[in-house]
């Protein structure tokens, strides 16, 4: 039900996907501006080493109708000459460091992340009595709690993420194994989306805990976690089902129109994900909802734990 009337909301409330888009845009010209230092000397050093052939090779196989097991022999090509470039190139692999740690991890995070809670409180306003609230003056009144969210809220999401990329990587080692070799593509998705679904599903009531009840900020991780856990199988599914159609969707029009499509499908599933933990939240906490301007959504109320 929550995926159902998420997807249903992701039509009524498409406006707030702009609203995204012109945040996108801002943030990434002051991630640009703040990794340009940084990023400059790894560029030279990856374009010295022909990534960036590599990467229009892959870009072919995709578009030429070669088989999965084409691309990702030529992505693993891709990540195989990152690697040995940043081994030989010490001041690329310091920078790589350095940009990866300071602007991505942090600049990126946090800057961005402070949309969460003003878009959440729009869609909250929506869904509790379809008001209609602005964005900016949102995100204006809730900065203060926004910075400490974003701040407590990288201490959860950056282990994680570190902990799918090395999975990841290492999964990538099953192109040297003759006989795993084929089934190296289907394991790697398999195990990213898993990990990506399950790291969603602790934290999807996170941020609606805060928004909907004004919890404190480790009060509601931690409710989010045992909501998460208590119902893991409904929540899970439905971040396991959103996180296949969003990787499929933004690989093929990144892809097929060169990248210009995700201008449209970045924002989108942004606002997806978003308007997911919502529904979740309404519908495991027995709470009635707007879907559209005149749908309401009666959940069943859970029974109380013992």
């Amino acid at each position: 039900m929550a995926f159902k009337n998420a997807l249903k909301m992701l039509v009524s409330k498409f406006g707030l996907m702009w609203v995204l888009l012109l945040y996108l845009i801002i943030t990434g010209v002051l991630i640009v501006s703040l990794s340009l230092p940084f990023a400059l000397p790894v560029v030279r050093a990856f374009r010295q080493a022909g990534i960036g052939k590599l990467i229009s090779a892959l870009h072919a196989s995709v578009t030429g109708g070669d088989n999965i097991g084409v691309w990702f022999d030529k992505l693993y090509a891709v990540v195989r000459a990152v690697k040995d470039t940043l081994i030989i190139d010490k001041w690329a692999a310091f920078n790589t460091g350095a940009l990866i740690a300071f602007v991505l991890v942090f600049a990126y995070r946090f800057i961005f992340g402070l949309y969460e809670l003003p878009m959440l409180t729009v869609i909250e306003g929506h869904m509790s009595s379809d008001a209609r609230i602005g964005f900016t003056g949102r995100y204006i009144s809730l900065l203060g709690k926004s910075c400490k969210f974003v701040l407590v809220k990288i201490l959860y999401t950056v282990p994680f993420d570190l902990l799918i990329f090395i999975c990841v990587y290492w999964l990538f080692v099953l192109f040297n194994v003759p006989v795993l070799k084929f089934f190296a593509p289907f394991l790697i998705m398999v195990v990213l989306l898993v990990l990506l679904a399950f790291r969603y599903t602790l934290i999807a009531m996170w941020a609606p805990e805060i928004v909907v009840r004004e919890n404190g900020i480790f009060r509601s991780f931690g409710f989010s976690v045992k909501r998460g856990m208590r119902f893991f199988g409904s929540v899970f599914s439905s971040f396991l089902i959103a996180w296949t159609l969003i990787i499929a969707l933004n690989m093929l029009v990144g892809f097929f129109t060169f990248g210009a499509g995700l201008v449209l499908t970045v924002p989108m599933s942004v606002l997806f994900l978003n308007l997911l933990n919502m529904t979740v939240y309404y519908n495991k906490n027995g709470r009635r909802y707007y879907v559209d301007d005149t749908t309401v959504i009666t959940p069943p109320v859970p029974a109380q734990e013992e």
